[in-house]
């Protein structure tokens, strides 16, 4: 899943053990509970777990989810992505997202 945010949704799915990739809102209030390494040459910025702030937002999705920031280097924007998963590498969750943002191009 990409592009869309349904906080309630994502606690669904995180209860049920279906791991979800996000781009996450630019305006989602958040604190950082735990930055975990970030392999910059591999254009990572950032690999957190957060947990929201928000009053609606962390009534929705009250765990605490990771935040992987990473920049493009083919266009230099940088992203910020949400994820349930924490067992796969912080840059395979950016490629995951990428490779799902490719197919939604396609069509």
């Amino acid at each position: 899943m990409w592009g869309y945010n349904d906080y309630a949704w994502y606690k669904q799915l995180t209860a049920k053990e279906i791991f979800f990739v996000t781009r996450l809102k630019s305006n989602a209030k958040s604190r950082v509970m735990h930055r975990h390494p970030a392999l910059a040459d591999k254009g990572l910025t950032s690999d957190q777990t957060i947990q929201f702030t928000g009053v609606r937002t962390a009534n929705k999705c009250p765990g605490q989810p990771r935040r992987i920031g990473c920049r493009d280097p083919e266009t230099s924007k940088h992203y910020v992505f949400l994820t349930n998963n924490f067992k796969l590498a912080a840059k395979t969750i950016a490629d995951i997202y990428k490779a799902c943002w490719q197919v939604e191009l396609f069509f």
